[in-house]
């Protein structure tokens, strides 16, 4: 864990050594362009690898706690045989529990070593803290083991608790997938009531109302913006036409819609906002080809 976690701090620092020298780059050419294209690449570079990581470890929690039953019932086949504890973790160091294994090892090693099982549960719990279910099992297991009670029940018991819990995620999961994908269909409905929008409403009330590109006449940071989508996404021969400044909007809108209803379909199906990350991702992506696809085929707007 501690490879892991340096691992992940090398990639953050060398994210922001280089966010800092293209901002640097920017400032150095006096260009509001430049500096404005850069601020929203260091964004970027910052912020993906931090959404990666909590990603992955999210993963590897959810798995821990699916092999982490399948853990405690070969530690209650050791106990019955007559093992010890420590002894049943040991062996049990043998056996294949996915990502859990490499934790399971660790305990292993450090029994070797000669360290108390009460202090290796302990590290263990601390690793894993940030799941409930697994935090909470260990604390059953070390107040049993301190207490010197009949441990093989009270395992079986937290077996049992934890199997009824993952049979009831999974049902939840199954009952909820259906909202998950009324998300799916909002977002791309709302884009579909945009490119209406673009493709039909902005010309006529354009041509009526007189409607143009403010950033046209009055250039600014914000229409850096607005004009990033339009020129460097859809490549618009104009960036200060009016299609291209509600191509833009409407690209903003669309997004900031997929990663809030991302977040929301991660929230539903897992009851996590770090597995809604997934969800945005796929969102936003699918948003932005359906729009490419539509520019490619002259649709997108006016």
């Amino acid at each position: 864990m501690k490879k892991k976690l340096d691992f992940q701090k090398k990639i953050l620092i060398v994210s922001i050594i280089i966010s800092i020298s293209i901002i640097s780059i920017g400032i150095f050419t006096k260009n509001s362009g430049v500096i404005g294209n850069g601020i929203i690449i260091s964004v970027f570079i910052i912020f993906v690898p931090l959404v990666l990581f909590r990603y992955e470890r999210f993963r590897t929690l959810k798995e821990y706690e699916e092999k982490f039953p399948a853990f405690l019932r070969d530690i209650v086949e050791s106990l019955h045989s007559g093992m010890p504890l420590h002894q049943a973790i040991v062996i049990c160091s043998r056996l294949d529990y996915g990502r859990l294994s490499k934790e399971v090892k660790k305990m292993s090693n450090q029994i070797s070593w000669g360290m108390p099982v009460v202090k290796v549960i302990d590290q263990f719990t601390e690793r894993v803290k940030e799941s409930k279910r697994l935090y909470m099992a260990l604390k059953v297991l070390r107040e049993s083991y301190l207490t010197g009670g009949d441990i093989e029940s009270t395992l079986e018991s937290v077996v049992e608790n934890l199997s009824v819990l993952d049979d009831a995620q999974k049902e939840r999961s199954s009952l909820l997938n259906q909202y998950v994908v009324l998300m799916y269909a909002i977002t791309f409905i709302f884009l579909g009531i945009l490119v209406a929008i673009n493709r039909l409403m902005i010309p006529i009330e354009a041509e009526a109302l007189g409607f143009s590109n403010p950033c046209a006449s009055n250039p600014n940071f914000l229409c850096l913006i607005y004009d990033f989508p339009s020129v460097y996404i859809f490549t618009f021969k104009d960036p200060t036409s009016v299609a291209s400044y509600y191509t833009s909007i409407f690209f903003y809108m669309s997004i900031i819609v997929a990663l809030a209803c991302g977040l929301v379909a991660g929230q539903i199906s897992e009851n996590s906002l770090t597995a809604g990350i997934k969800h945005s991702v796929i969102m936003t992506f699918g948003v932005i080809g359906v729009m490419l696809i539509l520019k490619a085929a002259g649709i997108l707007g006016i």
